[in-house]
């Protein structure tokens, strides 16, 4: 049965108000010129219903009619029965059925739809349902009310529309909107709106920026289709590592970030960094490949690095880059308190804007002599920043730094200027000229305009082309593009010379001397520190190269001269210019002059030499017979406390007036710093505050230095006691027991921390 009542009331319900739905005394008038009026009427209605019903059955839309707002229904097209996937028998019969279908989230939309037709008003809604058989499906559905005189409903009429399909499609371009279509994860879109919400909410989190090492490798070698597969792989291990109320987004490419919130202390994050390191150990399968990746990390931590999402990205990715130059496969916090070279990277990143305006970059000279007698004919600048605090910075430490903030090119664009400011200083005064080779960072090759530059000083201090020469290192020069080499050209044919430093180091070194042709080649001077260690392989790399040079007339230089075997050695073997400590370390302007007046220099064995106070050996010092581990902090600068984490420092020996330990970190003594020191010796663990007084350079890259102690007398009393119980054990013969002993090398100790 399709219908509770006839078709003619059915379409006078539809098509005409209650009150016209009867014949009116006009009609009966009327209907003395026809002979059978209402019988023609209702044949021309069922007619006119025939028509309806077959377009409504043909509609993809589903037409139903209903008595008042909760009433029974009255009508329902074919359409009606397709999109519900029910028969209408059963529609009919259970009319309540539809309202069950409702997903359960938007019941409570569909009422209050309804409760604004009760007052007369048309409504358009849109809510999913779960129809007969199963399926999810998306209806539109628009209802109109007819209302009496009295403002009653008497009968509502709708259509509903099936737009399942267009929803897919509007879920799908907003998942391809909000999530990376490769890895299913949310992406840049989504990780900037969730990190500017959680900036918002001001609660801490840390947030993780990972690269996955060298992975241009896979993609190159074995195709982007593995690549994608691999990428997968990782986006799903780092899924199972995310914590449970973290956040996982794939930036770009093979970069990834998490977002760690609710840890209980910073300990947890570097656990979770170790995690995601350790997880990357066991290999990842692609088809019939076995893959060995690895992960860089940086992380910064909100709100104290970052208030930002920009600056938040830029501090994580800045300690990602730490962790790439540390060789890979590690992590790096941005965070400045975190150790004592986190501290002094944050303080030289922070003063060095201010460092050129305030005068405090100098130039020193090392001179390069002839080795048969030695001739001064050049010399190399060396950019030294005297730093308030920390006191003479070598550009190792702040080149590097400068490279990151982008200071690098104007550093070296007032070295440039510096040095054709001296040599047109010396030209007015008379001295003999000789040339001067500056250290150039590949960065600056990228900046436009550097050719012009040069040729700019040179032209406004007047100053011979062929009395400047650049130095680029061979490493460097290797990952450069072809915009270098040609800037190189250029620079050769306006008279500049061109030196490649740390020769013999890379991987394309005669390649480059053919794409180049340098006038200078430095010899690395790790061939020269092997000379004395008789090893004849670097002898005869040494050789080679000397050879090589004059073959292909290029001036070579020796670096890192300081024993008179190696200089007889490069005598020997006709090497064009020494450069050493041999001769003459690097010095200041006003010596360098000094030694330019006389020309020459002689070769003199130099001895290492403390710098700082002499030592106060007023009280018995202890003599270890192993190092012990200890920790070093800062405690206070300028007499200011600062909050600094510790670094691993070994000790050598100790007595009441202070210590000597070991670092592999260059500090400034006799300066306006307070350092906190700990160790554990015979079970007792000693913290104590002291200043540094002297330091030597004991191995290559390891300082030893003097500390003394601020005691107190309580302080004192405990050291004499665990010095004389030491002596005591020691005149014994005996062990010094529950003390924290280093017996690994002292190289090896600090590349291991």
């Amino acid at each position: 049965m399709r219908y509770k009542e006839p078709k003619l009331n059915i379409l006078k319900r539809l098509f005409n108000n209650e009150e016209n739905s009867v014949v009116t005394e006009q009609n009966k008038d009327n209907s003395e010129l026809n002979s059978h009026p209402v019988e023609i009427e209702e044949t021309m209605l069922i007619n006119e219903i025939n028509s309806f019903q077959y377009i409504f059955d043909n509609l993809t839309s589903g037409i139903w009619m209903r008595e008042e707002i909760h009433g029974d229904l009255l009508y329902a097209s074919k359409g009606f029965e397709a999109i519900l996937n029910l028969p209408l028998k059963v529609i009919y019969e259970t009319p309540s059925l539809r309202n069950k279908m409702v997903h359960p989230l938007h019941k409570k939309e569909v009422a209050t739809n309804f409760e604004l037709l009760a007052q007369g008003k048309t409504v358009q809604m849109l809510y999913p349902i779960t129809d007969g058989k199963g399926q999810k499906k998306w209806l539109l559905e628009q209802i109109v009310p007819r209302v009496n005189k009295e403002g009653v409903v008497t009968q509502i009429f709708g259509m509903i529309t099936d737009v399942t399909h267009e929803m897919d499609n509007e879920e799908k371009l907003n998942f391809l909107a909000n999530y990376d279509s490769l890895t299913r994860l949310p992406n840049q879109k989504s990780l900037f709106e969730k990190l500017d919400q959680d900036c918002r909410e001001r609660k801490t989190f840390a947030l993780f920026y990972l690269d996955i090492d060298r992975f241009y490798v896979i993609n190159n070698s074995l195709g982007y289709q593995i690549g994608d597969e691999a990428l997968k792989k990782i986006a799903l291990r780092l899924t199972e590592l995310t914590p449970e109320d973290g956040y996982l987004a794939r930036l770009n490419s093979n970069d990834f970030i998490i977002i760690f919130k609710n840890y209980r202390d910073e300990k947890e994050v570097y656990q979770l960094a170790e995690k995601i390191l350790r997880s990357f150990e066991e290999a990842f399968t692609v088809q019939d490949y076995v893959l060995h990746i690895t992960t860089s990390i940086g992380i910064t931590f909100f709100p104290e690095e970052g208030e930002r999402r920009l600056t938040l990205l830029e501090n994580a990715h800045t300690a990602l880059y730490q962790a790439k130059r540390q060789g890979k496969n590690t992590y790096q916090l941005f965070s400045h308190s975190r150790d004592i070279p986190s501290y002094k990277k944050y303080v030289l990143d922070r003063d060095m804007r201010l460092a050129l305006l305030n005068g405090e970059f100098t130039l020193y000279f090392q001179p390069q002599v002839e080795p048969s007698k030695g001739f001064i004919v050049g010399a190399e600048v060396l950019l030294r920043w005297q730093h308030p605090e920390w006191g003479d910075i070598s550009p190792a430490e702040f080149i590097p730094l400068a490279e990151e903030n982008h200071m690098v090119n104007q550093i070296i664009d007032w070295e440039i200027e510096k040095v054709c400011t001296i040599l047109h200083d010396w030209k007015k005064k008379g001295y003999r000229l000789y040339p001067v080779s500056i250290n150039i960072s590949p960065i600056r090759f990228m900046k436009k305009g550097l050719v012009e530059f040069i040729q700019a000083q040179l032209e406004k201090y007047e100053v011979n082309p062929h009395y400047l020469e650049l130095e680029i290192t061979e490493s460097s020069l290797i990952k450069t593009d072809q915009t270098v080499l040609t800037i190189l050209k250029e620079l050769k044919a306006l008279g500049v010379k061109v030196a490649i430093d740390d020769f013999g180091t890379g991987y394309s070194s005669l390649d480059y001397l053919r794409k180049i042709k340098p006038d200078t080649i430095k010899i690395d001077k790790t061939f020269i520190n092997n000379i004395k260690s008789e090893s004849e392989i670097d002898k005869g790399v040494i050789a080679s190269i000397l050879f090589l040079g004059k073959r292909l007339d290029m001036k070579v230089v020796a670096e890192g001269v300081e024993e008179k075997d190696q200089l007889e050695f490069l005598k020997q073997n006709e090497c064009d210019m020494i450069q050493g400590f041999l001769f003459s370390e690097p010095v200041p302007q006003e010596k360098y002059e000094k030694l330019i007046q006389v020309g020459y220099l002689k070769a003199v064995q130099r001895t290492k030499k403390k710098t700082g106070m002499r030592e106060n050996r007023k009280y018995y010092r202890f003599e270890l017979p192993f190092h012990i581990h200890g920790k070093m902090t800062i405690a206070e600068v300028n007499d200011q406390v600062v909050q600094v984490g510790s670094t691993p420092v070994l000790i050598e020996n100790f007595s009441l007036a202070g210590i000597k330990i070991l670092s592999n970190l260059k500090l400034p003594v006799n300066s306006n710093m307070k350092f906190k020191f700990e160790f554990k010796v015979l079970g007792e663990v000693i913290e104590v505050y002291g200043k540094l007084r002297w330091i030597e350079d004991e191995l290559q890259d390891v300082y030893s230095y003097g500390v003394i102690f601020n005691l107190n007398r309580t302080l004192e009393d405990n050291l004499a006691r665990l010095i004389n119980r030491m002596t005591t054990l020691r005149i014994k013969n005996q062990a010094i027991p529950n003390t924290e002993f280093v017996y690994d090398q002292v190289t090896k100790f600090f590349s291991k921390e």
